[in-house]
């Protein structure tokens, strides 16, 4: 006799990540990475998501696509600007080699900065597909802020994305300096500029579900940098994605459902880690 099998409920998710709580930092890491994987599937198993997911989409490419091409045209004159080109042969092959370089690394972190541009701009859809995925997930959804006006609610969005750009670029900034250490400068602005970048998508993706349930920006900053391995997995399996033409173009979207499944976990789960 045969049973018909029992579907996937959608807490699965959630029950994946509650499962975490208490594992070594390295799984909870790998557990984060795969984050943005189980938030593509959890889309694509979702059609009615779908329509939210165009417009940030298409705010996304048009941002990149113009950061790009300026960049692409201005990387000679930056780099002349710290390096002037030398004469010698071999030294400008070396310059060229380094602004090949210069030019990967400033498109790579430039993109992060589109993405938390395109954040600002795509809020208030964000915001709904956050909504969305909170109530398949759970059922319900947090209602700590019920009773504000939607127009409130839109600005204090705006408010908290601009916020985290800007401390975004405070920290982004000073990095590109490090290209001008010759070979390992540029290796060390994309270790560090990743790393800056993945702790940022964490906390600009995970702040939807957080702020409905009323948390404020310091506990916000506070449940992320006390969960850094989970939220910092998250952080950099959505940089990984960002690196997949084409996949990257649909990113934000991702980053926000994969956002919201780590806020609700951030939210849930108790500190147990020692004050620092």
């Amino acid at each position: 006799m045969t049973t018909a099998a029992t579907p996937i409920a959608p807490t699965t998710i959630l029950d994946e990540l509650r499962a975490l709580r208490g594992q070594s930092g390295m799984r909870r890491f790998i557990g984060g990475i795969k984050l943005p994987l189980k938030a593509m599937r959890f889309i694509a198993a979702h059609p009615k998501m779908w329509p939210w997911m165009i417009i940030p989409a298409l705010i996304n490419l048009v941002l990149f696509v113009i950061t790009a091409v300026a960049l692409a045209m201005n990387a000679p004159e930056l780099l002349g600007w710290l390096w002037a080109q030398p004469e010698a042969t071999w030294l400008k092959v070396v310059w060229y080699v380094v602004l090949a370089v210069v030019l990967l690394a400033s498109v790579v972190l430039s993109y992060f900065a589109v993405l938390m541009v395109a954040g600002v701009i795509a809020s208030p859809f964000n915001d709904q597909l956050s909504v969305i995925t909170e109530r398949e997930l759970r059922g319900t959804v947090a209602d700590a802020r019920d009773g504000e006006s939607m127009i409130s609610g839109i600005m204090r969005s705006i408010v908290i994305s601009l916020v985290t750009l800007l401390a975004y670029l405070a920290c982004i900034i000073p990095l590109l300096f490090l290209h001008l250490i010759p070979g390992l400068g540029s290796l060390l602005n994309t270790v560090l500029g990743t790393a800056v970048s993945a702790i940022f998508l964490a906390f600009e993706y995970s702040d939807a579900a957080l702020d409905r349930q009323g948390f404020s920006l310091k506990e916000k900053i506070a449940r992320v940098r006390a969960h850094l391995d989970l939220a910092g997995g998250f952080g950099v399996g959505s940089a990984l994605l960002m690196l997949i033409p084409l996949v990257n173009l649909l990113v934000m979207p991702v980053a926000v459902v994969g956002g919201t499944m780590l806020g609700i976990e951030l939210r849930e789960e108790r500190d147990d880690a020692p004050a620092g």
